[in-house]
């Protein structure tokens, strides 16, 4: 293994983010002190020069996100505060001035609720953010000019959870893009979308799966007129909309304790290449499970589809206008109508999840996973202040078509706090 070397942020506080861009050629730190310092790396030696150490938000910083390094040098955070902010570097200015970032843009939550996750994705000219609360409201993003960050719209909203949790509840929402450079059903030939956005969302014991699609006419004719896009109903050219595809319970019920199963975090393997997507999940009882996602093609164009996994959703009786009118639903059937209506999804495929390998007591809490470029090793960490590398079995083993065996662990410094903080490259 490669030689190791100490480093020490400038922060005042215990970190929460730890992020790497791209390319690896800077390196983004945010702490609980409500500041974030950026550094560039020399990829030739791997040293480090810092940019920039200045205070971004009003209150602790939970999450950040690069976007790619082909728009710029770029970011996304989030905080207690009820903010995103999107940060821009401004070569004009000095290192280490505290102005080097600009902020260009605010987002603020439409319900008074902080948000707990975000991610970002480029699709050609395009880039997207997807950021999710504590109650579960997912939001998808894109620019008003894809040339320009500073001015942001709704592509579409949801509540990933029904009913939604209460603002007591304990809850651990992470949102992730599927890094691939195409979707598996392009992949797999059953779609001829290359543009097809997936993101895949923890809703506390469960992950969902969501896929878009942009034709106007799926979208109206799977989706109620008050439940379709702002954009779409504006007449605009192109719209979005995500539907449900997927639902894996974790851990499986054969490795389910009384501890619970409250996930903590999700992470896509950037290698879909053999025609299937790998997804690896950590939890509250410290399992770190790893998730095989195929496709199978229908036989017929049926205008439902339902995941293997997916729950059956009784059929609802058909409700006039004017008893809709005198007899508005409750937030709470609102929140289940959409949920019902978005697992309704108009694709000709199915798609079903198996665990390929399951991870008992990785941790004591497993906090966070995240993936090598190749997608062969993975990383987790957890509660007990280790960091363990765990690679792919090449003679098979472990549960369906393969396992993975600890090669590595690095002992750190334990937390005492019950909330991890966010440890990945985007």
């Amino acid at each position: 293994m490669a030689s190791e070397t100490e480093f020490t942020p400038d922060h005042s506080d215990r970190l929460t983010v730890l992020q790497l861009n791209n390319d690896s050629s800077k390196l983004l730190t945010a702490s609980i002190d409500h500041r974030i310092a950026v550094y560039d790396i020399d990829r030739t030696n791997g040293t480090r020069k810092q940019l920039d150490l200045f205070t971004a938000h009003d209150a602790e910083i939970r999450d950040a996100k690069w976007f790619h390094p082909s728009t710029g040098t770029h970011f996304v955070t989030i905080a207690n505060d009820l903010q995103l902010r999107i940060w821009s570097q401004d070569t004009y200015q000095a290192p280490m001035s505290g102005r080097r970032f600009r902020r260009i843009a605010t987002l603020k939550s439409e319900q008074l609720v902080p948000f707990a996750s975000v991610d970002t994705r480029t699709v050609g000219n395009n880039t997207y953010i997807v950021v999710i609360d504590r109650q579960g409201l997912l939001s998808l993003y894109e620019p008003t000019n894809p040339d320009e960050y500073n001015d942001w719209s709704l592509v579409d909203q949801l509540h990933v959870c029904s009913p939604t949790p209460g603002r007591g509840d304990h809850t651990s929402f992470r949102v992730r893009f599927d890094p691939n450079p195409f979707p598996l059903p392009f992949l797999s030939s059953v779609s001829e979308d290359q543009r097809q956005l997936t993101i895949a969302v923890t809703a506390l014991n469960e992950v969902k799966l969501y896929r878009t699609t942009s034709d106007p006419d799926l979208i109206r004719s799977h989706v109620s007129l008050q439940q379709q896009p702002a954009n779409l109903a504006r007449g605009a050219s192109r719209a979005m909309y995500l539907f449900e595809v997927l639902r894996i319970p974790h851990p499986p019920t054969q490795y389910q304790t009384s501890a619970g199963s409250l996930i903590r975090d999700i992470a896509f393997s950037p290698a879909n290449i053999h025609g299937r997507d790998i997804l690896a999940i950590s939890s509250i009882n410290g399992t770190v499970a790893v998730y095989e996602i195929s496709l199978q093609a229908q036989a017929s164009s049926s205008s439902t589809v339902k995941s293997s996994t997916s729950p059956a959703k009784q059929p609802q009786p058909h409700q006039s206008n004017l008893t809709s009118a005198l007899n508005p639903p409750s937030s709470s059937q609102t929140t289940a109508q959409t949920a019902q209506s978005r697992s309704n999804h108009p694709f000709p495929y199915t798609h079903h999840a198996t665990a390929i390998s399951v991870l008992q007591d990785a941790h004591l809490d497993a906090w966070s996973v995240q993936w090598d470029p190749s997608g062969e090793t993975l990383l987790s960490s957890g509660s007990d202040g280790t960091v363990k590398v765990w690679k792919r079995m090449l003679g098979g083993g472990g549960i369906g078509l393969g396992g993975f065996e600890l090669v590595a662990e690095q002992a750190g410094e334990e937390e005492s706090e019950s909330e991890e903080g966010s440890v990945g490259s985007d």
